[in-house]
Order: structure tokens, then C-alpha cells, then sequence
């Protein structure tokens, strides 16, 4: 359940035996087999037995439960006394899961060093040494690949079986798929449990605005309420997240998995004698890397102002920038806006050649230019943070994802802020929601499992060619099928969470329709990872990584954006306070434009009491925000306490019974630590 496919790329025999001779003499199993497409690269699955299995589990510090129903260190001396998963009935085979087997097996692959370098490991070239990882450096040098197989369909199953929706579903996916996987199917699915409640209050909202057509989120008395809180509602969904994913951790014994340094397979640097571990290391300069940020951050600008060209072009397609638009002389381009004045292709009216038809156009070739533009940007912002260097795979993912996510969240919100805090027009900004989340949404669900299931049915020919006997027949399922990436997932849930809380006031259905979306999602991502990608690395990772603080920084940022909209973008300061603001009426052809047929502006006078307002209020809410945070903590005392248990029994095994009767006790241990 543990095995690896290794893929050479090479029909060099003598690269065959060398690899597998230094896999044999670190006490793996190597085995041939053909490749799937019957081309010249050699197919190699490795393996470990079950004693090695269970000596490197004891390196790595693994928790078992044992026989009383706890979770302690494994101790391959004291096998019998721990008691298996029980996952299913395949799992009752192995103490470990197919999680554990799988990463323990990808350890000790990791492990097998060059030791001496062959021919076709040039050191000039490649920068491979000795110390170095067998199979980082044929990924370095782009002469090998390696992922896990999958089990059998009995373990799939019994991941991916369990409903979703159901209590023990994270700990399925754990058991198979490993944390990496697990914790993202936790926290959607807290998400989505969480989402229950802003769903109902946004319908009741959206239902009172639908029973009184005179008012709207515009002048609407009830969505200041709401819009709070949905403020306090993140705040609490983030520290829920926080205290859930501490139990899942626990649960799950990652949290004692002894720390280990790891290198990127592409990591290059000058040698150096590592002032930690007294051994050769590559080393490169952090001043180096310094003026690669700077070139990065240049680039990355650079394909910013290509995409805030492609929102202005949209906003003036959709009629947004206009004549009489606050931004008219330095984004109003005539020679494209003519497109939608009254009665042409794209009148937002609906009084167009094709009515109601051609005016979404504009927007859906807007989402279409902006996944084109993050295509393009994902190729460069992959280049640029492999020209940056990073040591280590973590610090290597993050400058990554935060390059990623930034730009693609630029693309995302730009128009929307555009209308919100320039034009100031609520019921503008409102429609632009509306037709970007629901393109948006039907984009995801096609791109992401539609279109690459019938593609991969389609252009899938391995089955014909698999040779009874020769061929791995779970080499030949994986073979064709891509990567498993976890970027887009989190990200399409990081940026509707802003759609939900950056604009709440304006947008209350955003909740009931995120709540269903993200049900289709949960199932549609499930169904990738059935059919559509090949089973991923496991990582015994202790939380959801830079996804947490990204959160974190939109709710706190929707404090302002919120209060902003509240203030000054729409009337809804001006229903409780008619006093402070001036309403001037707009011309037929400005009210045709706009998406009102009046403006309103601070009265004379009036800028420093609008002014105190938004600042007590400001912080009233990051009070309330502070409040929550400080008093609910990130950890269940049911969890500080098993951590604190799992520490004293630790420390009774090493200093043995003497020191339990001598008075240590398991409240000496400082679980604040926790």
C-alpha cells in the first residue's frame, strides 16, 4: 500500500542498476516494470517491508494508540501492544494506515543518497554531489519522476465512500490520502457548515428587500446589521478553523512527527561547511535573493497594470465608465464605450440587437481575459520563484502562493473596488458581483472536473495497451493523469470568502449562493481526486499553511471596506443620518448610466461628524474583533490537555517510574506552550 512508481528517463540500463543497487543496499524493493505507452523510459515501484516500515516509524516519532485506548510514541520493540487503524477491512492487515505507509515509504526513498557519481550525473552541470537525494537530483536534472500509486479500490473507497458532509469523512481522507489532503477537506467542509448561518440571514435580507421593491441594499436599514455581522461572523469562522484544526492534528498524532531539514530538489548554491551540522551544504546569499525579489516584484507589477487595462476595458464594454463618471477623463476610452449606449450591441438596458444576450458578453469575456492573464501569470510567477532560490519546499510553496494569490485576487476585486471607492455607486457594484460570482462559478465547476474527465476519456488509450503480467495495472490508470494541485482549490474558496465578507453590504446573497456552490465543490473536488489526478505525496502537515493568514487579512480588511460602503458608497448612513449629506438629482442621461437616478454628498459642514462616525465605529468593530480573539482561544482545553498527557508520558518513558514518584506530575508540564 506503500509503493512508489519511479520513472527513468533514459534506456540506460547502467542508470537502471545503479538506481536500483542503491535502493536494494537502503533496504528498499525494486522492482521492473513496462512502461504504459511502451516507450524506451525504464518503470521502476519500489517498496519497503514491514520491519523497515516500522524501524523508520519509530525514527520518525509516529503515534500509535496502544492497547488502552491512548496515543503514544511507536516502539517497533513493543509492536503487539499497539492496536491497527481499522480503517477498513484491508487496513486491518498493517498497523499503519495507507497515509502512513505511504509517507514512511517516501521517506526512505528520499533518504537513498548518489554516494558515487556516475557518468550521467554531470557535476559541472547539475550540481548533484554525493550527500545529495537519489531522487532529487534525477528531478533536478530531469532524468526521473517519482509519485505513490494507489491501493486498492477497497482503501479508495474507503476515503472517498464516506460522505462528505458526514463527522467521520477528514478522518477517511486522512487515513489514505494523508493531512495535505485531509485539512483541506476540513476546512471546506467547516466553511461550509459555518456558511449555514449568513446563508439564512442573507435570504431573510434579500427576502425583506424583495418585499419592499422601494428599498435595496442602496437605502437599506436592515443591511448595515448584516454587514456587521458578517464581520463578527469571520472573525469567529477563522478562530473556529483554528481551534478545529488543533483537534484534527491531534487526533491524528502529526503534531509528534520529529521536524527534519529538506531541500529543494533545485536548490542550488555554493558549497559551504554547514555551521549547524559541520557537513558539506549548498548555501546561497540572502543579498543575492534580495535583488531577485525586487525583479520579481517589478515583473509581477508589470502584469498588474496589464490586468487593471483589461478591467478598464470591460467597465467601459459594460457602460460602468461613462460621461459621467467620476473617472471619465482618464479611463473613458469612446472609441469601445459607444458599444453600450442605448441601443447598441451591448446596452446594459437590454435594448441591444439581441436583447439580454449580448450585454453579458462584456463579462464573460472579462472572466475569460482574466483566467487567460493567470494562466500566463502562473508560468511566470513559477520562473520567478525558481529564479528566487528558496532552500527549503515551504518557503519555496509560500513565496510562490502569495505571488499567485495576490495577482489573481487583483484580477478578482479591481472592478469591484473600481466601483466601490471610486464611482461609489452600490448598485453598479452590486450587478458586477452578480455576474462575475455566477460566470465564475460555472467556469469552476467546468474547468475543474467537466472538461478534464471527458478530455481524459477521450485521449485515454492506455487500457488497450496494458500486457497481462507486464504492466502495473495502477501504472497504467495513473500514468496520463495530472498532478494533484491544491492552489486553485484554496484559492477559489479564499476569494469568495472576500466576495462574502469585502462586500457584504452590498451583496447578501453571496452567502446562500456560496453554501451551495461549495457543496458542488466539496463533491466535485472528491471526484477529481477519484478520477481526474494521480494520488498525491502525502505531508504530515499541522495546519492549512499561508491559506489561514490570507483569511485572516480579508476579514480584518472587510472592517474598512464594509465601513467605507456603509459611509460613503451607499445611502445607508444617509437613511439613519439624512442631515449629514446633500442629494442632488441626476439628468435622464447620467440616471441612465448610472445606476441611480440621484448622487449624494457630505453636506457643508458636515466631513469632520461623517469622519468621527466612521473612525468610532471603526473601532467599535476592531474592538469586538480583539475581544474575540483574545478570549477564544485557538485550542480546546480537551486538546491542551491530551498534548500536555502525551508530554508527561513522554517524559515518565524517558526518566522512568522514579520521576513519576517523585512528584512530576502532568499539570507541571506547560501546556501554554500549546
Amino acid at each position: 500500500m506503500g509503493d512508489f512508481v519511479l520513472i527513468l528517463h533514459s534506456p540506460d540500463n547502467a542508470l537502471k542498476e545503479f538506481v536500483t543497487q542503491r535502493f536494494v543496499e537502503n533496504g528498499l524493493c525494486v522492482s521492473s516494470s513496462n512502461h504504459p505507452d511502451e516507450l524506451s523510459d525504464t518503470v521502476l515501484i519500489v517498496h519497503a517491508e514491514e520491519d523497515v516500515i516500522c524501524k523508520e516509524a519509530e525514527t520518525l516519532g509516529f503515534l500509535k494508540r496502544d492497547e488502552k485506548g491512548f496515543k503514544r510514541e511507536y516502539s517497533s520493540s513493543q509492536h503487539d501492544l499497539f492496536e491497527p487503524p481499522y480503517t477498513s477491512q484491508a487496513a486491518r492487515k498493517s498497523l499503519f494506515t495507507p497515509s502512513e505507509l505511504s509517507y514512511i515509504t517516501h521517506e526512505l526513498i528520499k533518504r537513498v543518497t548518489i554516494k558515487d557519481v556516475p557518468d550521467f550525473f554531470p557535476r559541472s552541470k547539475s550540481g548533484v554531489h554525493p550527500s545529495d537525494s537519489m531522487i532529487l537530483a534525477l528531478e533536478r536534472v530531469e532524468m526521473g519522476e517519482c509519485w505513490p500509486l494507489h491501493s486498492t479500490a477497497d482503501e479508495r473507497m474507503a476515503a472517498l465512500g464516506v460522505g462528505p458532509l458526514k463527522g467521520s469523512f477528514c478522518d477517511h481522507v486522512e487515513h489514505y490520502f494523508g493531512a495535505n489532503v485531509a485539512l483541506y477537506f476540513g476546512w471546506l467542509k467547516n466553511y461550509i457548515l459555518w456558511l449555514i448561518l449568513p446563508a439564512v440571514a442573507g435570504s431573510i435580507v434579500f427576502g425583506y428587500h424583495y418585499i419592499h421593491p422601494e428599498i435595496n441594499v442602496d437605502n437599506s436599514l436592515v443591511s448595515p446589521i448584516y454587514t456587521f455581522c458578517i464581520i463578527i461572523w469571520g472573525m469567529l469562522f477563522v478562530k473556529s478553523w483554528d481551534r478545529k484544526c488543533s483537534g484534527l492534528v491531534c487526533d491524528w498524532g502529526i503534531d509528534a512527527v520529529k521536524w527534519r531539514s529538506e531541500v529543494r530538489p533545485r536548490y542550488h548554491g555554493r558549497k559551504r561547511i554547514s555551521p549547524i551540522t559541520g557537513l558539506p551544504e549548498r548555501h546561497f546569499p540572502s543579498q543575492e535573493r534580495i535583488f531577485r525579489y525586487i525583479v520579481s516584484a517589478c515583473v509581477t507589477f508589470f502584469m498588474l497594470l496589464l490586468a487593471f487595462s483589461v478591467m478598464v476595458i470591460s467597465l467601459n464594454l459594460q457602460g460602468y465608465i461613462h460621461g459621467f463618471s467620476y473617472s471619465r477623463n482618464y479611463l473613458l476610452y469612446p472609441s469601445i464605450s459607444w458599444l453600450c449606449d442605448e441601443g447598441e450591441y451591448f446596452d446594459p438596458a437590454g435594448n441591444g440587437p439581441i436583447p439580454y444576450i449580448l450585454l453579458y458578453i462584456p463579462v464573460v469575456l472579462h472572466v475569460i481575459i482574466i483566467q487567460v492573464l493567470n494562466k500566463i501569470y502562473q508560468v511566470v510567477a513559477i520562473n520567478l520563484t525558481q529564479w528566487e532560490n528558496h532552500r527549503s519546499p515551504t518557503e519555496h510553496e509560500n513565496a510562490l502562493f502569495i505571488k499567485r494569490f495576490f495577482f489573481e485576487a487583483f484580477d478578482c476585486y479591481i472592478a469591484l473596488f473600481y466601483l466601490a471607492f471610486i464611482e461609489r455607486d452600490i448598485v453598479l457594484l452590486r450587478r458586477e458581483l452578480v455576474s462575475l460570482y455566477t460566470v465564475d462559478c460555472i467556469r469552476r465547476l467546468a474547468t475543474e472536473s467537466l472538461i478534464p474527465f471527458i478530455t481524459r476519456k477521450a485521449s485515454r488509450k492506455i487500457s488497450n495497451k496494458q500486457k497481462e503480467g507486464e504492466t502495473d495495472i495502477r501504472l497504467g490508470k495513473d500514468y496520463d493523469k495530472a498532478e494533484y494541485e491544491q492552489f486553485d482549490d484554496y484559492l477559489e474558496m479564499v476569494i469568495q470568502i472576500g466576495y462574502v465578507t469585502l462586500f457584504a453590504g452590498a451583496f447578501p446573497l453571496a452567502a446562500p449562493l456560496s453554501l451551495i456552490c461549495n457543496v458542488l465543490e466539496m463533491y466535485s473536488d472528491i471526484f477529481k481526486l477519484s478520477l481526474i489526478t494521480r494520488r498525491p505525496v502525502v505531508h504530515r502537515v499541522t495546519n492549512i499553511g499561508v491559506w489561514s493568514v490570507l483569511v485572516k487579512g480579508i476579514v480584518l480588511l472587510s472592517v474598512f471596506t464594509n465601513l467605507y460602503i456603509f459611509c460613503f458608497t451607499s445611502e445607508q448612513l444617509l437613511t439613519y443620518a439624512p442631515s449629514l449629506f446633500e442629494v442632488t438629482p441626476l439628468t435622464v442621461e447620467a440616471a441612465l448610466k448610472s445606476g441611480s437616478d440621484h448622487v449624494h454628498d457630505i453636506a457643508a459642514g458636515a466631513g469632520m461628524t461623517v469622519a468621527t462616525i466612521m473612525t468610532c465605529l471603526e473601532h467599535v468593530i476592531l474592538l469586538v474583533v480583539a475581544v474575540i480573539w483574545i478570549l477564544v482561544p485557538g485550542t480546546s482545553s480537551s486538546v491542551q490537555n491530551e498534548l500536555a498527557r502525551r508530554e508527561y508520558v513522554k517524559f515518565v518513558e524517558t526518566h522512568g517510574e522514579a520521576a513519576h514518584v517523585g512528584g512530576i506530575s502532568a499539570m507541571s508540564i506547560d501546556s501554554s506552550l500549546y
